[in-house]
């Protein structure tokens, strides 16, 4: 049964189009996933849906009393009302509730935080009878386990579902139809998000064949028309108006490519240490007799329920505040980069472009490329027209894509994420990934998202109800695995306190897990080194007498050394260590 058609939407704001004959059928059995770039016009098709947004065009079919249900990226609730008063009597709403963290009822709703108001308005969500239900991005805010049983519950419902999330492990399990919206139109794509990618690429191919196809076309034209033919037959005359009307038509617009290309500053041995660090707040302990050296080439994610402290250990690494006890102790080469949760203070009167050139003019990209605020903005999808606007107007993932844009810029070498995925879309999450797969630097990050710690992390910190920071090797899959199957995920050493440890050295008969995976990641690394080290020697010997490129090759060179040098003494010690240990278990 179809439970709404949407056919030829048109929809546009005062110099802004947003729809342009979009057309969609939703039907009583279908989940759908909802995606598009910020800005893309998913909110205007959702309002449309809802009924809540008129559109300038187009024709709309409901089913007789079509009941929806949604979820808001923003709700808000009356001013004064409790939980228990916007919950009502519903059991199903007040287990919800319940299942979802609520846990006091007399609370007033309008001063919940932006999570807890999520966490309420889902359980109302979740708890209404309906034909359609409308969840726009319902993850934001919630706990790895509570995304875990949302995954569960969304898999059993009875009615039909459309689902914006980032969440891609989400979009691949709970839905059956993938719509994106993408140039003022509407694409919808059967299966799962797997499949779209892969029916998105072969699209992709297809167009990018036709345009080489049509320049070809273009240029041949230009060539006959450069000849000019002396007799203007009627087929010459033919052949001039298709020329000149292939060539007013233009090219198709390429989707446009979301590029962050930083360079990373040169990151020493050193990195942050944290020495028996403990947290509280109002008499609760957060965090208890913490102990880590960051390595230069960490990829951490921070795991925990919502309250767990995650927040807290990213804002101690980055000395944001001060532990209770112990110390926390950053390297001297060390340049953080904090992208958290909360908007970054900026005029709302702003506009764009100062809002980076502010940070600065240009950027330095590697010692050829050298980029101007204005680039790096179009880099970042901000197309020209878009920069003049103001900071107030922007959505909230394009503040959130400024944003991050903006501490990327500054080269960090150690990043600071807290919950980096929220409104960001795929696009911009796909191109960070991409970044970070080739970054020089170290990182943490505390999320929810799922894949985005599959993909980034090499190693997960569980944040535990007695403050204690549990190491686990390998991403969250690995890590959920061994909490599913209830396997040690460290040794029992890992879980004394401080006074209680063993001197690791005694115990040991080889290498960590850790220090062989440092070892063998610091082989590849010192080749790496080398050769661009050699490259650089060449170029510098072709320079000759250009001062300035003779500058700007140098200034790269000598950051290589240094960070080959580095290298090549934590091997240097990595290796004796190694030897030292098979020496004394071969003796011992």
């Amino acid at each position: 049964m179809q439970l709404i058609t949407l056919d030829g939407i048109h929809k546009a704001y005062p110099e802004t189009k947003v729809l342009d004959g979009a057309s969609l059928s939703i039907s009583s059995d279908q989940r759908i996933g909802l995606i598009g770039q910020n800005g893309s016009g998913k909110s205007t098709l959702i309002g449309i849906i809802e009924g809540t947004i008129e559109p300038d065009g187009g024709e709309i079919i409901r089913k007789t009393d079509l009941r929806i249900a949604s979820l808001d990226q923003d709700p808000t609730f009356p001013a004064g009302a409790t939980v228990a008063e916007v919950v009502g009597d519903d059991r199903q709403a007040i287990a919800l509730a319940d299942r979802l963290g609520l846990v006091d009822p007399e609370q007033p709703a309008d001063v919940l935080s932006g999570g807890q108001r999520k966490r309420l308005a889902l359980a109302l969500a979740l708890a209404q009878e309906c034909d359609l239900l409308i969840l726009d991005e319902p993850t934001n805010h919630l706990d790895v386990d509570t995304i875990d049983w949302l995954e569960s519950h969304l898999a059993s419902i009875g009615s039909a579902l459309l689902l914006v999330t980032h969440d891609r492990y989400l979009l691949d399990r709970v839905v059956d139809t993938i719509v994106e919206v993408y140039d003022h139109r509407v694409f919808p794509q059967p299966g799962s998000y797997s499949k779209y990618l892969e029916a998105r690429a072969v699209r992709e191919s297809i167009e990018a064949a036709d345009t080489r196809r049509r320049r070809q076309r273009i240029r041949k034209e230009l060539e006959w028309l450069g000849r000019r033919p002396k007799a203007r037959t009627s087929k010459a005359r033919y052949r001039v108006e298709r020329a000149e009307e292939l060539i007013s038509a233009g090219l198709p617009e390429p989707r446009p490519e979301l590029v962050f290309d930083f360079p990373t500053r040169r990151i020493g041995s050193k990195v942050v240490n944290l020495h028996n660090v403990g947290k509280s707040f109002d008499g609760n302990t957060v965090l208890a007799s913490v102990d880590h050296l960051l390595a230069p080439d960490a990829r951490i994610g921070i795991v925990g329920p919502n309250g767990a402290g995650k927040t807290t250990m990213l804002s101690l690494i980055a000395q944001r505040i001060e532990p209770d006890t112990g110390k926390v102790v950053m390297g001297s080469t060390i340049v953080a980069g904090w992208y958290g949760q909360d908007p970054t203070p900026m005029p709302p009167e702003t506009r764009v472009i100062d809002a980076v050139a502010e940070r600065a003019e240009y950027v330095r990209l590697d010692h050829k490329r050298t980029a101007s605020a204005a680039k790096l903005l179009e880099m970042s999808q901000f197309p020209r027209p878009r920069q003049r606007s103001a900071v107030s107007d922007l959505s909230g993932g394009e503040r959130r894509r400024l944003e991050l844009l903006l501490v990327l810029m500054e080269s960090p070498n150690l990043l600071l994420l807290d919950e980096p995925t929220n409104d960001l879309d795929l696009d911009t999450l796909h191109a960070l990934e991409e970044y970070l797969d080739g970054w020089e630097g170290a990182m943490v990050v505390a999320s929810h998202d799922r894949y985005f710690l599959d993909r980034v992390c090499r190693d997960i910190f569980s944040l535990e109800s007695d403050g204690s920071v549990i190491h686990h090797p390998g991403g969250w899959s690995a890590y959920r695995t061994a909490v599913r199957t209830r396997l040690p995920a460290s040794s029992p050493e890992d879980h004394a306190a401080p006074s209680q440890r063993q001197p690791r050295e005694r115990r040991r008969t080889s290498l960590t897990y850790n220090d062989k995976r440092e070892l063998d990641q610091l082989t590849r690394r010192i080749d790496k080194l080398a050769a661009e080290r050699s490259t650089l020697e060449s170029d510098l010997v072709a320079a000759g007498s250009d001062v300035e490129l003779v500058t700007r090759i140098g200034a790269r060179l000598e950051q290589v050394i240094a960070d080959q040098t580095t290298a090549e003494e934590r091997w240097i010690e990595l290796s004796e260590l190694a030897e030292r240990l098979a020496a004394e278990a071969q003796d011992g």
